[in-house]
Order: C-alpha cells, then structure tokens, then sequence
C-alpha cells in the first residue's frame, strides 16, 4: 500500500512540474519536426519507466541509439531484452499517436524546449481499469558522434 502512494506521489509531481503540456496533434508534429530537424543519429538518454511494476523495472536506464536504431539499454543488447517499452525517440514518437487511437482518458506529454523530444509521456488508457497507468521520463539526452 505504502508503494501505491509513493508511485501517486511521485506522478503527481512530475505532472505538476511539467512544462510546455500539451495534447494536440499539431503540437506533437511541431516537436516531432523539432527533433528531426537537429538530424542527431547518435545518441543516449535515461529512461525512467513509472507504472505499476517491478522495481527493477521502473529503475533508470541508459539507452543507446546508433544510427537512428535502439542498441542497447544499460549495455545489455537490445536483442537480449526483447521489451517494447525501450525505444527510440522518433519510437516514443509513434508511441504518443498510437496510443491516443485508443482514445485514452488522460494523457499527459512534456516536450524538452530547445530539442523538441518527449520528456515526460503518460497515459492513463481507462479510468475504470486500476493499475494500466504508465509514464516514461526522459532526460539526459546527449548527442554523440
């Protein structure tokens, strides 16, 4: 029980604290268009997964991204983990448009100001269904060579 609240908590701060919130698809386009105009290829980012989990799961993570292609997650090759949870930026993209064809309840995105990615992405499918919330933070994006 003790988790259950520590997890509202937390959710709830982070979507207090968000900046540049916003549901609309052509707010996603122009970030998405954002993002792909600073043509980075190469990079790495923490990935920190909120939902009602495992611990192990919800701990950050490093991903890698070569080539536009998710490599690995923590230095673990992606082909061992097989989640679909870990993707790319232009992934998490998709992700944002494919999920609100499920017309969820609530829905929450933070997009990172200068860069245009996603920094905070949360869903909340059916507020009848208890536990199916999920939010993905993003940060520490670094571009490499």
């Amino acid at each position: 029980m003790r988790y259950f609240f520590l997890l509202f908590f937390i959710i709830g701060m982070q979507l207090s604290c968000e900046k540049e919130l916003d549901t609309t698809e052509d707010t996603l386009s122009s970030q998405e268009k954002k993002w792909r105009d600073q043509k980075i290829e190469n990079y790495e980012f923490t990935l920190q997964i909120t939902c009602f989990c495992i611990q192990e799961y919800t701990l950050p993570k490093r991903l890698l991204v070569k080539k536009n292609e998710l490599v690995t997650v923590d230095g673990v090759s992606v082909d061992e983990l097989n989640d679909p949870a870990f993707k790319t930026i232009e992934g998490y993209f998709n992700f944002i448009r494919e999920t609100r064809k499920k017309n969820p309840d609530k829905e929450s995105i933070a997009y990172d100001s200068r860069l245009g990615y996603p920094t905070s992405i949360f869903f909340d499918l059916s507020f009848q269904i208890a536990d199916e919330e999920i939010n993905y933070s993003i940060s520490d994006l670094k571009a490499l060579n």
